[in-house]
């Protein structure tokens, strides 16, 4: 690429500065993803040219895109590369935005220590700045290592704290994420009810956004929650909802937990072939977009997984994990809407 063609790719991301943090980041996404290899493509180049302040910027604007469209290996390969100039290190508002977007592609690809030490700094330099919606953002991001170590009583203070000051933003958008933690730590603590209260909450809080990102992630977690008391009728239509969301946005970070949780429900309607080769579907969806499951997640897939092995024999288990696993996006996602 030449200059001439790297700073026009700047200029084409920067055209969606104002939204690509709130309710119609997405929407951001799909209008990036025809152009994505040109975008990373000047990330290298202003990286390699030490042109830190414009990469800087270029990474603000783009690591959602790279999260929500499977792009998380090769985009943090170039963010590290970054944040290794000596340049990287100016302690502006944009590095901050970086710090956070680093700390999340880690921990996505379950780098637990680093995304700590990542989220630490940007809350740091958060508080150096006074700068609020960042401040809730670095703390949101140590409740989800919180919430990954187990320590439930942190990710709540975290949490907490976070939205106590996005309410004194009178920031809405900013208020759902640490909402989400909260309602996750509830809901890993076995406080069920509760935690359908949290997640309707937020959900009513999406919709009122118009965030339809976050709407199939808490439809999502309102499946989990009924089935986990033995609604799995309710479970089926929550799940279905978000998973009609998620197909229609292509989104890499949440399909894949769109065949393992009907992978849940058809082990708990007895359905066993179905639910192997369901986990084996989601498997590859996960491997594909280069991230790992989220924290309470992780614990749902390793039950369900143990549960299935000692209720179908082994080559059998073997045999369908393998089908699950060459079914196509398209026909993972019908193979689970038909459970």
């Amino acid at each position: 690429m030449d200059r001439t063609r790297v700073l026009g790719s700047l200029e084409f991301a920067k055209q969606f500065e104002a939204i690509v943090e709130g309710p119609k980041s997405r929407e951001v996404s799909q209008q990036l993803e025809p152009r994505s290899e040109e975008l990373l493509g000047a990330l290298s180049w202003l990286t390699d040219n030490n042109e830190t302040d414009r990469a800087l910027l270029l990474v603000s604007l783009l690591w959602r895109f790279w999260i929500d469209k499977g792009h998380v290996q090769e985009g943090r390969k170039l963010v590290t590369r970054l944040l290794k100039l000596p340049g990287a290190k100016s302690r502006t508002t944009t590095f901050g935005r970086v710090l956070y977007g680093a700390g999340m592609l880690a921990f996505r690809q379950d780098d637990n220590k680093e995304a700590k030490r990542l989220f630490e700094e940007c809350l740091a330099l958060s508080r150096e700045k006074n700068d609020g919606a960042s401040t809730v953002r670095a703390l949101t991001g140590l409740a989800r290592i919180a919430l990954r170590e187990g320590d439930y009583e942190k990710v709540k203070s975290r949490s907490e704290e976070a939205r106590r000051i996005a309410r004194i933003m009178n920031d809405e958008w900013s208020e759902t994420r640490p909402l989400h933690m909260l309602a996750a730590a509830t809901k890993m603590e076995g406080n069920l009810q509760r935690a359908r209260e949290l997640y309707l909450e937020n959900l009513a809080l999406a919709r009122k956004l118009g965030d339809q990102s976050l709407e199939s992630v808490e439809l999502d977690n309102l499946g989990s929650v009924a089935l986990h008391t033995g609604d799995v009728g309710g479970a089926k239509d929550w799940y279905r909802q978000a998973g009609e969301i998620m197909y229609k946005q292509r989104s890499m970070y949440m399909l894949p937990y769109l065949p393992l949780h009907f992978s849940m429900v058809a082990l708990e309607e007895g359905k066993l072939e179905r639910a192997v080769k369901l986990l084996g579907a989601s498997e590859t969806l996960f491997e594909s977009s280069g991230m790992a499951p989220d924290p309470d997640e992780s614990v749902e897939r390793d039950r369900t997984v143990s549960r299935l092995r000692k209720a179908v024999d082994e080559d059998k288990f073997s045999r369908l994990w393998e089908e699950g696993r060459k079914l196509s996006l398209d026909q993972a996602v019908q193979y689970a809407f038909e459970t």
